[in-house]
């Protein structure tokens, strides 16, 4: 790809590590001085409400600048060098699979709520966590077996 982009993307990431600090300082700021009466919030909750806002808007911000990016490098990617598209398309298809195991593997079974002495319920919701965590688990171990897979074809080769 193009190095120009490159240097725009450089500096798009230092201007949210800059506004996140930013944001950070003005949650620590709105939580000293405007704190909230302890039976607003659960147990072991700090802040105030209005400095949660802000970091989840700006979360919600930078989320919205890695969705755009992700879609939008892997577009380029492929237009710029079509032969590597089938790379592209590879690791897409793996990530389909991933996500349809998860998928099939993820139950809706209600889980206790000890802070309202109840379960949760909401099946779609929990379905959903159980996508995350268990797609987080097979990521996580096929880059660990990648990571070794690595090693072990370099050491073979040096010898």
């Amino acid at each position: 790809m193009n190095n120009k982009i490159f240097k725009y993307i450089k500096y798009l990431s230092y201007v949210l590590l800059l506004l996140g600090v930013g944001v950070f300082g003005y949650f620590v700021v709105a939580s000293a001085l405007y704190p909230e009466p302890a039976t607003e919030f659960p147990v072991g909750t700090v802040g105030n409400a209005m400095g949660v806002n802000v970091m989840l808007i700006y979360a919600y911000v930078v989320f919205a600048v890695a969705l755009v990016l992700a879609i939008v490098f892997p577009v380029i990617n492929i237009l710029s060098n079509p032969k590597g598209a089938m790379r592209t398309l590879v690791g897409l298809v793996a990530m389909i699979v991933i996500f349809g195991i998860s998928y099939l593997l993820a139950s809706d079974a209600p889980v206790p709520n000890p802070a309202e002495n109840g379960f949760f319920t909401n099946a779609a919701t929990l379905k959903l966590t159980d996508v995350g965590l268990y797609s987080a688990y097979a990521i996580f171990v096929i880059a660990i077996l990648v990571i070794l897979w690595g090693e072990i074809r370099s050491a073979v080769k040096r010898s």
